[in-house]
């Protein structure tokens, strides 16, 4: 697990995220797909987006950078401030400045978001001439260095390859290299070695890793991997049916969880001396947009719930600093786990 720098809970925020709803338009209706999403992302940390499928981590992703298309997509309301300008009141081609300059993301799936007709050269040039005063020799240059940074063999080569000649991890890594070139101040990484198999996983998270220590931007790391959470993560922001549901350091979420979701979630990750038969699983499943239930969105799910849990969605409230929870029974529970002596 990451060390828990001093750095990371305190300053001001690169980015702040305060009250953001995002819906669909859905059979007439706006039908909200996030809800009151308020958090901050500092600089220089990596801060986890964790939660089941479905639970809005990528939707609430591409509301930061306004990559959803609207329609059918509407934010109802709140901000998403950057060095103090509000994101979402943006021209588009402000955004388009914006985007892959100051803030670049990389997607879960590179061949779905690589243009299959370009060669990856052309594509990582495109992005530098596009926000930098260059030469499109010199956008060559650093598409070279920029895959052999990303560990990229024979980079002059890579350039003239197109998407489809290349492995699962050699594209993401030029992904990794497109949305670095313009040295971001904040790197947005959806799901970025979900579809790769487990070595050039962890290839492509010491890659991430090393790179941020190296330029120190900050990272939105969205994933449903607690195990990747505990490696990489200075704090975690766990997300349940399109709300937040507790946000920690990294460190104390794992010792001190206080959302029965949270608990559920660690408890169902695997062990090594485990027996299969004994996994654990959370019951049920994320409720969809369209049969969201009332009060808190967990209850049907959760093994604590009591009446004001079915009839009244609980505020977010600050537990201990730095550690927020939206939970009605959150500091009951944790007093009765003391007084039972259990962690």
């Amino acid at each position: 697990m990451r060390p828990i720098t001093g750095e990371t809970a305190a300053g001001d925020a690169l980015l702040s995220i305060r009250r953001l709803s995002t819906a669909f338009r859905f059979e007439g209706k706006d039908i909200p797909v996030t809800n009151d999403v308020t958090f901050d992302i500092y600089p220089g940390e990596i801060l986890g987006l964790v939660g089941e499928s479905g639970s809005g981590k990528s939707v609430t992703a591409k509301t930061i950078l306004r990559l959803l298309p609207s329609p059918p997509s509407r934010v109802l309301e709140g901000e998403v401030v950057y060095h103090g300008e509000n994101l979402l009141a943006l021209s588009e081609h402000e955004m388009r400045k914006m985007r892959g300059n100051r803030i670049s993301m990389i997607f879960q799936e590179p061949m779905t978001s690589l243009n299959p007709v370009y060669t990856c050269g052309d594509q990582i040039e495109e992005a530098i001439c596009l926000h930098q005063k260059v030469s499109r020799h010199e956008a060559r240059e650093k598409a070279e260095e920029m895959l052999r940074m990303v560990g990229m063999s024979m980079p002059h080569e890579r350039l003239k390859n197109y998407p489809h000649e290349l492995s699962g991890g050699m594209r993401q890594r030029v992904m990794i290299a497109m949305a670095l070139s313009c040295k971001p101040e904040l790197l947005i990484a959806d799901e970025p070695t979900t579809a790769l198999d487990p070595t050039i996983q962890a290839q492509i998270l010491d890659l991430i890793l090393s790179l941020q220590k190296g330029t120190e931007m900050s990272v939105l790391y969205i994933t449903h991997d607690l195990g990747v959470v505990a490696e990489i993560c200075d704090r975690v922001a766990v997300m349940y049916a399109g709300m937040l549901m507790e946000i920690a350091a990294a460190r104390e979420l794992f010792s001190r969880p206080m959302h029965p979701y949270t608990m559920g979630l660690l408890r169902a990750m695997p062990q090594i001396d485990q027996d299969a038969d004994m996994l654990y699983s959370i019951e049920g499943t994320v409720p969809h947009i369209t049969q969201m239930p009332v009060g808190c969105r967990f209850h049907p799910r959760c093994p604590y719930a009591c009446d004001i849990c079915r009839n009244s969605c609980p505020p977010i409230i600050e537990a201990s600093p730095g550690h927020q929870v939206r939970c009605h029974r959150a500091l009951e529970l944790e007093k009765g786990r003391a007084k039972h002596g259990v962690a």
